[in-house]
């Protein structure tokens, strides 16, 4: 790694981990080479703390980047096609090898203008000014006694004609000073710093920032109280089926009360402060604008006021600031915390914005030009790039998925685009799920729930730690099974006990839980108990199992019956002999089979394919694609059923 890049690592690592001085990954950084021909530059979307060596920059050609600034036709095209024209110049300008198509920073050209290092931030307390309306003003007088002030820049449209007039007030300011600027203030957006040096870059972020910091109110520390937590959950469902009603996305919904949080609902003010739009591009890109003042924990209420800013073809809120409790993030899990830290910021810059005149927001014209700016779109796709299945965020939990169905089931259910809590008495296992569904579905969300399901209060602490990071709960798919290989003469009674307790006492304990919070929720759910085609037609020598694998499909009948009024939906699931992956089909219960059956182990896999109408291996994907059409839309009149996923060896009569 030459120096150059070396510096561009290092710049960007240290003030991208310093989160006072980025907000949700934002930020970018430059380094230029020693004969001024080449710039090495942070990529699109990438988090400054995360670049490294490897990844995460673009080194780009000085010379016709600074060409596309100076191109006068450019500036005479409309936007949409200016700046997508825009980014395909600065990606011609990149001289390098990388091939993953990241895209150079879109203020490529900016920088370009600028001296051999250079930090661009969004700082709390330079918020705290850009976004105020009395912000100058307050700026002017603090560096009044500096030889060489700051250049304010006045807002403009990112991209194109921001560096087009960066690069104009910089060529005022060197005319009237004599040189360029180390330090620029951008309205409504945030601070860049240029030096000669790397050190001396990071020294004056850091000078600028005590200025302006000693200016301010100290943040106000509350001793907060956290709520009860029935009040948080219930604002949690609220969210969810309002959000769920206005634009028919599932989300979960995570709970946030720092102290930033608690200072601001404290506030007499804090709904006149969130009546405002957004304060910048990253607030309305990632966090859809404002939070949403709650006064009151009302779902229908949230969703008209949601359906409200749809109507309006605005975006809908996706932070909530309610009353008395606290923050409330309704998001896919990869950018809840992006929107968080956001939001919080938001809050805190709103506060500080009273010293000076007022929040200072974006106008609807400025929110429409970034809104339709095809780099904010690339910049939050890739930060959202998550899978689009049919259960896109719903909030699922599989019992028995360390191994064999619920293993397979979960894969599936994540692959599907849902978030999946793993529960399994074997956490090792469970683990190990967790690992095969991050290599095969990267973007997915799992949580690890140990769980013994014959015991309530695990039962019940595991749902806890689902709705504690999540918010709610979608699907339960009862999966964990034994299946004790006696008949009835040489069935022990222990062994009995233990068919009931995990099967049906764990189905029932599951269930139980599920629809309680399902209820209380108010947006319907699925449940699904994993039978076998032993519960349509007996099995022998298999008393325990075929028992149990029936009773569970006759409750399901019963708690459709129950739980239909609510829109929750059960059914069964009923596989043939699954063998990939099964605790159940190990080597003793494969010898056992063999005897019964009088062929030899090696014989019994192809002996029961054979007795199938297909003729043909059931795996355990087939079983998680029967679960997702049971959980999907497509499915949404089908109520205590049960699908006999078996190549044709049962047939329902």
């Amino acid at each position: 790694m030459n120096k150059t890049l070396a510096d561009l690592i290092r710049i960007s690592n240290t003030t991208g981990k310093d989160t006072t001085l980025v907000q949700g990954g934002g930020g970018n950084t430059s380094t230029k080479t020693d004969d001024g021909k080449f710039m090495y530059i942070k990529a699109s979307g990438t988090a400054l703390k995360n670049m490294s060596a490897s990844t995460g920059w673009r080194r780009m050609r000085i010379a016709p980047v600074l060409e596309v600034i100076k191109d006068t036709q450019l500036a005479k095209l409309p936007a949409n096609t200016r700046e997508p024209e825009v980014v395909n110049r600065l990606l011609l300008a990149c001289d390098d090898d990388v091939t993953t198509g990241a895209r150079p920073s879109v203020e490529a050209h900016l920088h370009a203008l600028l001296d051999k290092y250079v930090i661009h931030l969004h700082p709390l307390v330079v918020a705290a000014y850009v976004n105020a309306k009395k912000g100058k003003a307050a700026l002017d007088k603090l560096f009044r006694n500096w030889k060489y002030p700051p250049l304010w820049i006045p807002y403009t449209d990112p991209g194109f004609m921001l560096a087009k007039k960066v690069a104009q007030l910089v060529a005022g300011y060197r005319k009237q000073h004599g040189r360029k600027p180390n330090v620029m203030i951008l309205a409504k957006h945030g601070l860049f710093v240029t030096a000669e040096t790397p050190d001396a870059a990071i020294r004056l972020v850091h000078k600028v920032i005590r200025l302006l910091k000693s200016n301010l109110p100290k943040p106000k520390v509350l001793g907060k109280k956290l709520p009860a937590r029935k009040d948080i959950l219930a604002a949690k469902f609220a969210v969810r089926k309002a959000v769920l009603q206005a634009t028919g996305q599932y989300l979960p919904v995570r709970f946030i009360l720092n102290d930033t949080v608690a200072a601001f609902i404290a506030r007499k003010d804090a709904g006149k402060l969130l009546a405002t739009p957004a304060l910048n591009p990253d607030e309305l890109v990632y966090a859809n604008g404002a939070a949403m003042w709650v006064p009151n924990v009302d779902a229908d209420a949230i969703a008209a006021k949601l359906k409200a800013l749809v109507d309006k073809k605005q975006k809908p809120s996706a932070a909530f600031v309610v009353k008395n409790l606290g923050l409330f993030i309704a998001a896919g899990t990869k950018t809840a915390g992006v929107i968080a830290e956001i939001t919080t910021g938001s809050l805190q810059i709103r506060s500080w914005a009273v010293k000076f005149g007022g929040v200072l927001a974006l106008t609807p014209r400025e929110q429409d030009f970034i809104n339709n700016w095809e780099s904010e779109a690339f910049r939050k796709q890739l930060a959202t790039a998550a899978g689009q299945g049919e259960l896109k965020n719903r909030i699922a939990v599989v019992t028995g998925a360390g191994s064999g169905l619920g293993r397979s089931i979960a894969v599936g259910l994540a692959h599907a685009g849902a978030l999946v809590g793993l529960a399994d008495i074997d956490t090792k296992a469970a683990l190990q799920t967790a690992a095969l569904i991050a290599d095969e579905t990267p973007d997915a969300s799992t949580l690890l729930l140990p769980c013994n399901v014959t015991d309530e209060k695990s039962v019940d602490k595991a749902y806890e730690y689902i709705l504690d990071n999540w918010g709610g709960l979608d699907i339960l798919v009862n999966a964990a099974s034994v299946a004790p290989p006696y008949g009835l003469v040489d069935m022990p009674v222990d062994k009995w006990r233990l068919a009931l307790d995990v099967n049906l006492t764990g189905y029932f304990l599951m269930a139980k839980a599920a629809a309680r919070i399902m209820i209380k929720q108010g947006i319907g759910g699925n449940i699904i108990n994993l039978s076998s085609k032993s519960g349509l037609e007996p099995s022998k020598n298999n008393t325990a199992y075929t028992a149990t694998k029936g009773a569970e499909i006759h409750v399901a009948r019963g708690w459709a019956l129950e739980l239909g009024q609510y829109g929750i939906r059960v059914n069964s699931v009923a596989p043939g002999n699954v063998f990939e992956g099964s605790k159940i089909w190990n080597p003793a219960y494969i010898k056992v089979c063999a005897k019964k059956y009088g062929i030899k182990p090696e014989e019994v896999i192809p002996y029961y394919v054979g007795k199938t109408a297909l003729n043909r291996e059931i795996k355990g994907n087939d079983i998680a694609n029967a679960t997702v059409f049971l959980c999907s839309e497509k499915a949404r009149t089908i109520t205590g059923q049960t699908i006999v996923t078996d190549s044709g060896r049962v047939m329902v009569r």
